[in-house]
């Protein structure tokens, strides 16, 4: 069978070719060929309109689960990854480092306890959700507001963690 889009153009040329020759002999019936014709292409193509949104949903399933769709997240060019583990979101520090200015110290690392760590079933470090979240707050109320950091929490909190706790398999690192 072909496909929808080449077999549309087959149609609509070939009526496009019957109604020429028509127009010349048969003005007055153009319209009601043209009707006629109409109504032949939607039950010829009827099935594939049924089928079509059944066929975006399944195309949009594919493509959330294929293996490298959903493990970065982009907040303003940066890539982030985030995974879930044990129902515990991490974010890799690498990708926290490049959001991050200054870069986090070995200090905060450490004075994030086991916030901070090797995420589970990986040879990544990373950032538990709250370890991050309590990071960043930290550096907030030292260093003033950072209209960057606040806008990185509230990315963060409503598009970035509620996603990966919506759709586990996205996070599949």
């Amino acid at each position: 069978m072909l496909h929808l889009s080449i077999r549309l153009v087959f149609y609509f040329a070939l009526g496009w070719l019957i109604a020429m020759p028509l127009g010349g002999f048969f003005g007055a019936m153009l319209p009601l060929v043209l009707i006629l014709w109409c109504v032949g292409g939607c039950m010829h193509f009827a099935a594939d309109f049924i089928n079509i949104v059944p066929a975006i949903r399944r195309s949009a399933r594919r493509s959330a689960c294929e293996k490298w769709n959903g493990r970065y997240y982009a907040y303003y060019g940066a890539q982030i990854r985030l995974c879930l583990v044990d129902n515990m979101v991490w974010i890799v520090e690498e990708d926290v480092r490049a959001i991050m200015s200054p870069a986090v110290s070995e200090r905060e690392k450490r004075l994030s306890g086991v916030d901070y760590a090797v995420i589970p079933g990986t040879v990544l470090h990373g950032y538990s959700e709250q370890g991050l979240l309590r990071l960043i707050k930290v550096r907030l109320m030292r260093r003033g507001g950072e209209a960057d950091m606040k806008k990185f929490i509230v990315w963060l909190q409503n598009e970035a963690l509620p996603n990966v706790k919506r759709v586990p398999t996205s996070s599949a690192i």
